[in-house]
């Protein structure tokens, strides 16, 4: 029995004292006993009602039951059989109060606690559980019932058949699995037997070896120099007999362990195929089953749509008792099943990092701390593991960096975890991402974001899908951006990375556990690197995972000496092999494999040796070699007979190399390429020079070359032989002892040179003075035909007709002291000018004449026989004087408007005041709301009106005014003179 509550239905006080019932998850059955009050405080009255228990428990999962007993209506008091649901997760709970007479709701009671405990690791999932789902499931099975007995027989049959075969399926699940656990713990114990054998054969072997060493030692020390070297030889011949005959022994051995584990993974590989097949054949036969009954269904219960009409309506009126609850969460539910941790190391964070996902040079750290030293803060028994306590001067840079990485195929996932801020009550909140490299590589996004996180330890989740198997590395929890971090720390526990969106309670990972046996369970897809606990684990998936010596399936045993070195050694199951490898102070080092002579001679054959070599002839070619094993064991890789590189190498040091000429010496005997030197040499024959010279020689089997360099005149010398013998020797000038005459002016009209110079070699460029006469007639005539100062012609004191030849031809024509015919002048008096023609063919002849300041032109046609008249260019002296007597004209025309038009008067004057006697010049004013001295007016108001003013001379004036239908008028004289008003008599 449960301690006894007292609730009140009165739920409008403030911040009452929440009742607590405490429960521990592996218990069942347990009463709980309450007495309910009015909002007075008197017993509850329960005549003629009845109760139904509710919680909201974590995890998002409800409890609705009505199997709550009535033990006394007059005093409240009643009892409720827990349900075994409420047993899997901790939540808040309350009583509705039902009126029976019409199954209406009339009250409820004031809440209370109830929190679980932990206790064995065996208990009920945790999901939702409403009584009324139950009943009705009662109720269709009677309806189902009714509707044909056989259909109650099969099944019963079906569910009888399926638990007899999944009955079966656990028993030869079982017993293999107990067969696999003792073979695996036999072969381990007599491997690890047969070690320690081999490892004390081999002490006992060196003490024996040793003892007798020195017993040789002291017996033979006082004749050591003569017996030194036999008894050494002797030592090493011992020695490596037996060393030899234990490494067969431990290769003899070793074969036969891996012989034995390889047999019993293979033996648990066909049984576990023959499971599997065993659980195909139970899919089949369900499968078979659900056939029967859907053709007994259809056959046998022809009323069955009447009956589901009737169920149907249950189920809504059930909807309307229970309209609170979200009917959605029991759709299916492929992704809401979870529980295992897949983060190993949760408890200790060990390996767990920040890192530079901000900026490079950012201010930050983390440290591991024990839970005792946070023992004051609030929710602190929430607590389970230690803490991971991160700072940093922004968000972005104070990530909870997760070691390793975790294989997640495609699915749902929620990540749980406690978080604090160092913050204040008025702190911001924190939404912290999850983050990976595969978040990196798709826009940056977080795979999921979690609720807000304050300075208070509570339980945070973020939940999120993977659309693809992928193995995430650089798992963060982080809020990516600048925002100062409260307090500038972050606090976390309690991580659990778990598959499906239910965050369920904390646990550690099953990589964390260690068997007494040393086993594991078997990983699937693993980060090697984290795989850290001493014992021995099959791994499957390898190369899906991270850090793994081979792709192959396997058995991995790992020994941990306090995590200071750690070491692992891999069995590969389909390959003769072993590897192993090292951890020092958190550093691993790269895998190695065993060496075996097979696995020697296999990867030495798959060795190929690249070189770039020469061929025979000099070409240079890939030059590819295996390595090859030799008669007497050793491995040899060689090159002698495919490169020829050292040959030519050779040749080339033996013909480059100086050598020296001897008195007395023939050159014509030197027909061998190479270098040879005379140093003061006697008698030379042959030579063009005396006896200080180097001499270099190139040739082939048929004719050759020597080229001579003497040391004292810097001179060189050149000769060839072939088969008539040699040739002269020919000295080769250098650049400045060659002289040429250069062309130094040219005379373009009588294409001749003005004078020739002599110069060296080195000087400019050559040209031929043919050429220098094509370019000098080019000249003339591009000249002629655009220079003034050289006119194609000239024609002086004759007569000329500008439209015939030669004037209709492209060129410039100076006309001296000439009658001009068809000229641009109305005579044909003598004159001087030039003529310019542009020609582009017989229709189109240009013709410009520029005499003095003036210049004619016009447009000719040859091929049309026109002829027009010239038009004379304006100057500036005469567009000026145009101009100035144009802007006379139209000073006169402005002033003359601004007299007589009243859309333009001389002045407008608006919002003054104004004295008519000051307006004397020609002119119309326009008076726009203005006050009027010595006006036509005798009070004093504004007006709008048009003043005309006519000045007859400078003492006499007439001056109108206009405004509307009045008119007034006045002579001033002397700035004096009455006003008239003129008749406006309308007609």
């Amino acid at each position: 029995m449960i301690q006894a509550l007292t609730l009140n239905t009165n739920k409008n006080q403030t911040n009452p004292e929440l009742s607590r019932v405490e429960l521990r998850d592996s218990d069942k059955g347990e009463i709980l006993e309450a007495f309910l009050l009015n909002d007075n405080g008197t017993p509850y009255d329960l005549t003629g009602k009845s109760l139904v228990f509710n919680e909201n428990k974590d995890g998002n999962k409800f409890v609705s039951d009505d199997n709550v007993k009535i033990v006394d209506e007059r005093i409240g008091h009643i009892t409720y059989q827990v349900h075994d649901q409420v047993h899997s997760a901790r939540g808040t709970a309350w009583f509705d109060i039902i009126d029976k007479s019409n199954g209406s709701k009339i009250d409820s009671t004031t809440d209370f606690y109830i929190e679980v405990r932990d206790g064995l690791k065996c208990t009920v999932y945790n999901t939702t559980y409403i009584a009324d789902l139950e009943k009705l499931k009662h109720q269709m099975e009677e309806m189902i019932k009714q509707a044909d007995g056989e259909l109650k027989a099969e099944l019963q049959k079906a569910e009888n058949s399926l638990n007899q075969e999944l009955q079966n399926f656990r028993n030869q699940y079982n017993s293999l699995s107990a067969d696999f656990q003792n073979q695996f713990k036999v072969a381990q114990n007599a491997r690890q037997q047969d070690y320690n054998n081999q490892k004390n054969a081999i002490n006992q072997d060196w003490t024996n070896n040793k003892n007798q060493i020195w017993g040789q030692w002291n017996n033979d020390k006082s004749n050591i120099d003569k017996q030194a070297q036999d008894t050494i030889n002797s030592i090493k011949s011992n020695a490596k007999q037996v060393l030899d005959k234990d490494q067969a022994d431990w290769n003899a051995k070793q074969h036969s362990w891996d012989d034995t584990f390889s047999r019993i993974i293979q033996e648990w590989q066909v049984k576990t195929n023959s499971l599997n097949s065993t659980v195909q054949d139970l899919k089949t036969k369900f499968s078979n089953i659900i056939n029967e009954l859907t053709d007994l269904m259809n056959k046998k219960l022809p009323d069955m749509n009447a009956k589901t009409d009737a169920v149907q309506e249950k189920v809504d009126q059930l909807r309307a008792s229970l309209g609170q609850i979200d009917w959605t969460t029991f759709a299916r539910k492929t992704d809401n099943s979870g529980g295992v941790n897949l983060l190993p190391n949760t408890s200790t964070f060990r390996l767990f990092s920040t890192g530079h996902y901000g900026d490079s040079d950012a201010y930050n750290g983390i440290s591991i701390d024990p839970r005792s030293n946070y023992s004051s803060d609030t929710n602190i028994n929430l607590v389970k593991t230690k803490i991971a306590h991160v700072w940093g001067d922004k968000a972005k840079n104070a990530p909870l960096v997760i070691p390793g990485g975790v294989y997640l195929p495609a699915g749902t996932y929620t990540l749980s975890f406690l978080a604090r801020t160092n913050g204040r009550d008025n702190s911001p909140v924190f939404h912290l991402g999850l983050y990976s490299d595969w978040t990196n590589n798709h826009g940056g996004a977080p795979l999921g974001k979690s609720d807000a996180v304050n300075n208070k330890w509570a339980r945070h989740q973020i939940t999120f899908k993977v659309p693809e198997d992928y193995y995430h590395i650089n798992l963060r929890i982080q809020q990516y951006d600048d925002a100062g971090i409260p307090g500038d720390s972050l606090y976390f526990a309690n991580l659990k990375l778990e598959s499906g969106s239910i965050a369920t309670d904390w646990c550690q990972s099953y990589l964390d556990f260690d068997r007494l046996d040393g086993r594991h369970d078997p990983v699937d897809a693993p980060d090697f690197n984290t795989l850290t606990s001493t014992g021995t684990y099959m791994i499957t998936s390898t190369d899906k995972g991270r850090n793994y010596p081979t792709a192959n399936w396997g058995i991995l045993k790992v020994d941990n000496a306090h995590d200071s070195i750690i070491e692992q050694t891999y069995y590969d199951k389909h390959q003769d092999a072993v590897y192993y490898r090292q951890c020092a102070d958190g550093t691993w080092k790269l895998w190695r494999r065993y060496a075996n002579q097979n696995y020697v001679d296999d990867n030495l054959n798959k060795i190929k040796f690249r070189n770039q070599a020469l061929d025979k002839d000099g070409n240079k070619f890939d030059n590819f070699q295996s390595i090859a094993q030799q008669p007497d064991g050793s491995y040899r890789l060689s090159t002698f007979d495919s490169d020829w590189t050292a040959y030519h190498v050779n040749w080339l040091l033996n013909h480059t190399k100086a050598y020296d000429i001897n008195d007395n010496a023939d050159l014509n005997n030197y027909k061998q390429p190479g270098f040879y030197n005379a140093s003061g040499t006697k008698n030379i024959k042959n030579a063009p020079v005396g006896s200080w010279f180097a001499l270099i020689v190139n040739a082939n089997q048929w004719n050759g070359e020597q080229t001579l360099y003497d040391t004292n005149s810097y001179l060189t010398y050149i000769r060839t032989w072939g088969a008539n013998g040699f040739t002269a020797w020919h000295q080769i000038a250098y650049q400045d002892d060659l002289n040429v005459k250069i062309v130094k002016g040219f005379n373009i009209e009588t294409n001749e040179p003005d004078g020739l110079v002599t110069m060296k070699a080195n000087a400019p460029c050559f040209v031929d003075q043919a050429v220098l006469a094509n370019f000098a007639n080019a000249h003339r005539d591009v000249r002629n035909h655009t220079d003034y100062r050289y006119p194609t012609d000239q024609a002086l004191n004759t007569a000329i007709n500008l439209n015939s030849d030669p004037y209709l031809d492209t060129g410039i024509y100076k006309i001296g002291n000439c009658a001009t015919i068809n000229g641009p002048w109305p005579d044909t008096s003598r004159r001087w000018y030039y003529l310019t023609v542009i020609k582009y063919d017989d229709n189109t002849i240009y013709q410009t004449v520029d005499q003095g300041p003036e210049r004619f032109v016009r447009t000719v046609s040859k091929t049309t026989n026109s002829y027009p008249q010239w038009d004379q260019f304006a100057t500036m002296n005469r567009v000026k004087d145009l101009s100035d007597r144009l802007q006379g004209f139209t000073m006169q025309q402005t002033m003359f408007q601004h007299r007589v038009d009243y859309e333009n008067p001389s002045g407008t004057i608006s919002n003054q005041t104004v004295d008519f006697n000051a307006y004397k010049e020609t002119g119309i004013l326009k008076v726009v709301n203005c006050y009027i001295n010595n006006g036509p007016y005798k009070s004093n108001y504004r007006h709008t009106v048009f003043l005309k003013i006519t000045n007859l001379d400078g003492q006499t004036q007439y001056q109108t005014v206009y405004e509307g239908d009045n008119l007034y008028g006045r002579k001033l004289y002397n700035g004096k003179g009455q006003w008239h008003k003129y008749t406006n008599t309308p007609i």
